[in-house]
């Protein structure tokens, strides 16, 4: 053999393992999606017959974090319940606020599952209120996300879905969210790159295969904008960060604890507050003013105003999606 036809051969071969290496990764990322989905639902069924007026959001919290655990998965955020007005990051602080589901509430849950960082993300709604207002708000966003699985699919622009959930949710007489909606899914990161808006006017991306979505939808009784609220009990590593002088102790370990623990995945203060006895409201304090953390603000909806929620995760496929939740 010549010394080209070496030079070709061994090129080949590098290809191969190239090929063949990609091949056992994409494959490894969807036994570990269908997994994390088959979890997400299994503790869906779990904890909705638990959701009744009286019952404690901090009970309902963990029980839903730890039974993710017990079934073999990693929370890929903290569990979320958010109550009226209330539309998306409130988890249960460090010290239980004794909050509790009351009549005339309208609760939404969201909740994440990870397998080695490949993650899906879902929620529901439950109305305890017999308002008339509220009477098809949850059915809304049930045919909205019906309606966007439809068209789901390779080469379509995420804006057309939009557009669709938008048209539903006013057809319903609610307004769409503009700063929330449905988001690309990436490994180790819950909002990818690319968006799946609300609205028909927002800018959109197109889908391509293999890519994973949440389409998350939103309807609310006022006029579909939130704001941040003072409270934020969710927090994010800052992969853009790079090294920053840390005066306090507990602030090199929380961080070496949050890197090891959750790579760039959203946690809870009071996770941290499990293994840290003292110093970790001072210790995050730190980290958010060097910029090695983001924060997760409560956001709401004006009071007065209610909000529903529903969300899926799909995968997309060479001839359309396979929902994993």
């Amino acid at each position: 053999m010549t010394e080209n036809e070496n030079l070709k051969s061994n090129i080949q071969e590098e290809k191969s393992k190239e090929e063949l290496d990609k091949e056992k990764e994409e494959k490894f990322k969807i036994e570990s999606l269908r997994k994390a989905g088959k979890i997400a639902q299994e503790v869906k069924k779990y904890i909705a017959p638990k959701i009744k007026v009286g019952v404690k959001v901090f009970d309902l919290i963990s029980e839903i974090e730890t039974k993710i655990e017990e079934l073999e998965g990693f929370c890929a955020f903290p569990a979320n319940i958010c109550i009226n007005n209330i539309a998306a990051h409130y988890t249960s602080p460090i010290r239980d606020d004794g909050l509790e589901i009351k009549e005339g509430d309208l609760v939404k849950v969201d909740l994440g599952v990870h397998i080695d960082g490949y993650l899906v993300d879902t929620a529901f709604s439950v109305n305890f209120s017999e308002e008339e207002s509220l009477q098809n708000i949850i059915q809304a966003t049930d045919v909205a996300l019906g309606a966007a699985k439809m068209i789901a699919k390779p080469k379509i622009n995420t804006r057309d879905i939009g557009k669709k959930i938008e048209e539903i949710i006013k057809g319903f007489n609610y307004n769409p969210i503009r700063e929330l909606g449905g988001h690309q899914i990436e490994r180790w990161i819950v909002h990818g790159e690319k968006q799946l808006p609300e609205l028909g006017s927002q800018g959109g991306d197109i889908m391509e295969v293999g890519e994973v979505f949440a389409i998350e939808i939103f309807a609310s009784t006022g006029e579909g904008s939130v704001h941040n609220t003072q409270y934020s009990y969710i927090y994010e590593l800052n992969p853009y960060a790079g090294r920053v002088p840390l005066r306090r102790k507990t602030s090199k370990q929380l961080l070496g604890f949050i890197n090891k623990n959750y790579n760039t995945l959203p946690f809870a203060e009071r996770w941290l507050a499990e293994e840290f006895r003292m110093g970790v409201a001072f210790g995050l304090q730190e980290l958010i003013q060097q910029g090695k953390l983001q924060v997760h603000y409560v956001l709401a909806e004006k009071k007065g105003i209610n909000v529903a929620q529903i969300e899926e995760t799909i995968l997309i496929t060479e001839d359309g999606f396979e929902q994993l939740t």
